[in-house]
């Protein structure tokens, strides 16, 4: 939601969701409330007096509540983690710390705590995971077609376009089953190339992630 839609909505419906802060007032959840509007209702939270404590209650409240990016939840688990660093907390067992702190899983505490973090055994069970997950997307994209020679492409230098030609009986099997499933054949031929795609850029990204994670740890 826009910060014109949020004042639009409060102006309407009222301010359903107030702006939550610590003891000393520092914010924990509602930023973009406040930037709306200063004055929006707030609730003091006066059991959260120390940083730790306030990191936690950030964390919860905005993973629960809202779809958070993938930076967002790193940095934030990033400043936790050098409390419980500076706190004496071994790295093997700063990531289980969090968890039971936090109330989330062990895995979705590794998936976005940074590496220096985790002891090496950790690491490498990360590493490994992503590895297989590599390998796993590629085997996929790069397995051979069982129906090879049933499409050709036209690429033409006067137009913007290329012609997908394919084999007439594959192209009538295709368009009953997706008139079967209430779709236009273009339709189902479109989806089908943008999920490939997808897929395709995924296991690009992933594995360039790899490959940079690979190079700054060496």
């Amino acid at each position: 939601m826009t910060s014109q839609q949020l004042k639009s909505s409060s102006e309407r419906i009222g301010q359903l969701y107030p702006i939550l802060v610590d003891y000393y007032g520092n914010i924990i959840d509602g930023e973009h409330r406040f930037g709306v509007d200063e004055k929006w209702r707030r609730v003091r939270l006066k059991h959260i007096r120390t940083e730790k404590d306030l990191l936690i209650a950030r964390i919860v409240s905005n993973t629960v509540r809202r779809s958070v990016p993938h930076k967002e939840k790193t940095e934030l688990l990033e400043r936790l983690g050098e409390i419980y660093r500076s706190a004496g907390v071994e790295p093997g067992r700063i990531a289980h710390k969090i968890a039971d702190e936090i109330g989330m899983s062990y895995t979705w505490v590794m998936k976005y705590l940074p590496h220096r973090f985790k002891d090496s055994v950790q690491a490498e069970r990360r590493t490994g995971s992503v590895t297989r997950c590599i390998t796993g997307i590629l085997d996929e994209l790069l397995r051979p077609p069982k129906m090879e020679g049933t499409l050709k492409i036209v690429n033409y230098t006067n137009t913007d376009f290329v012609s997908l030609i394919l084999e007439k009986g594959f192209y009538e099997e295709f368009e009953r089953n997706s008139l079967e499933l209430g779709m236009l054949a273009e339709l189902s031929a479109l989806k089908a190339l943008e999920d490939y795609h997808e897929k395709m850029k995924r296991a690009i990204a992933i594995k360039n992630k790899n490959k940079s994670t690979g190079e700054n740890k060496s």
